[in-house]
């Protein structure tokens, strides 16, 4: 009697765990299915990246332009269909939305040195125009001068200057979209460095800041378009330092607007400046709580663009790091956006490198 009462209960507690391992199954499913539902409602409703502002500079069109002719459309079409064929719930629009962003972070690799990945969505793509490897290479010494590598890092690193670099040159250079931001996670939630804005302050129009932020090495083969962007960038950026350090009281500071691009980009000086520890808080003013502030680390975990193959390495972050660790992937309003595929941050991310392929 004794046995079968025991046969009988471990029976149950087999049962019960069977059923609690069932049962968490479907609920993990049902919740990724609500997210995937939500995901492509988000970009079935989002117009076409082509119909948007495609740059804000003539330099960045041109820029935008040698990019679209280094990239043969037979190369494109078979990067989309393999993207498509592993992800069969990805679609078209959102597709279109990723690569739309990868060829603009090329294009911030073009102009600026050390520029992480930050979206392990766009990243993705990336990792698929490697798999063909002689195309890859003609791109890249098409568009860049060189080839370009991909260095992959296991290690989450904190990078939130480099994070607040890459938010200050792509709205500069394509302004900001709810869309975008879904991919790339919030944009400004960490100051400029002091140290590297003082660099711009009364600095002359023919004059070079100190370090290597920028591609500005002739051996390293840039474009004549890649060189007139960081002229034209660098010439924005002096400008805006210049007005920001001279109006310490901030009488002439504009309020926060995501939609007023110059305004956002001089707030983000200002602010940088002179309030860098209460920087987030003053550019999300209409947050109505520190947690999505609060979720951005500034941490690098997968892939980057740092520079070529003699002067630079990138970086590149694991693609299990998140954008926004605290809010939902599509609740993105003028404050930002938020992308929370993963657990990290906004500005975890992945470094594009020059100092090794795969």
């Amino acid at each position: 009697m004794n046995h079968m009462s025991s046969f009988w209960a471990l029976f149950i507690v087999v049962d019960i765990i069977i059923l609690w391992f069932f049962f968490r199954a479907l609920y993990r499913r049902n919740r990724e299915n609500r997210k995937t539902r939500r995901r492509n409602a988000f970009f079935l409703s989002s117009p076409s990246p082509s119909s948007l502002e495609q740059g804000r500079h003539k330099e960045i069109i041109e820029l935008m332009q040698l990019l679209e002719r280094s990239i043969p459309a037979s190369y494109a079409h078979s990067v989309r269909r393999r993207v498509m064929d592993a992800h069969p719930h990805l679609t078209d629009q959102e597709y279109d939305w990723r690569w739309n962003e990868l060829k603009r972070y090329f294009m911030l690799c073009a102009i600026m040195n050390r520029v992480p990945m930050f979206s392990p969505d766009v990243d993705e793509l990336w990792h698929e125009m490697l798999m063909f490897t002689r195309e890859y290479q003609q791109f890249s010494e098409a568009f860049f001068g060189r080839m370009l590598h991909h260095a992959p890092h296991s290690d989450s690193q904190p990078m939130p200057d480099e994070r607040a670099w890459f938010d200050w040159l792509y709205v500069e250079c394509f302004g900001w979209n709810r869309y975008s931001a879904s991919l790339w996670g919030t944009f400004f939630n960490h100051p400029l460095p002091n140290n590297e804005l003082a660099h711009y302050y009364k600095l002359t129009a023919s004059g070079q800041p100190a370090g290597e932020r920028w591609n500005t090495l002739e051996d390293i083969g840039i474009s004549q378009q890649a060189q007139q962007a960081v002229q034209r960038i660098m010439d924005h950026l002096r400008n805006r330092v210049n007005e920001a350090v001279d109006d310490p009281d901030g009488k002439r500071l504009p309020k926060v607007n995501y939609l007023q691009i110059d305004y956002l980009l001089l707030a983000v000086v200002w602010y940088s400046w002179y309030q860098p520890h209460q920087f987030a808080l003053h550019m999300h003013p209409d947050a109505t709580g520190s947690a999505a502030l609060a979720s951005s680390s500034g941490c690098s975990s997968a892939s980057g663009c740092s520079n070529w193959d003699t002067h630079h390495s990138h970086h590149h972050s694991s693609h299990g790091s998140s954008h926004d660790g605290g809010s939902s992937h599509h609740d993105s309003g003028d404050s930002g956006g938020s992308h929370s595929s993963c657990s990290s941050s906004s500005s975890c991310g992945s470094s594009c490198g020059g100092g090794g392929g795969d």
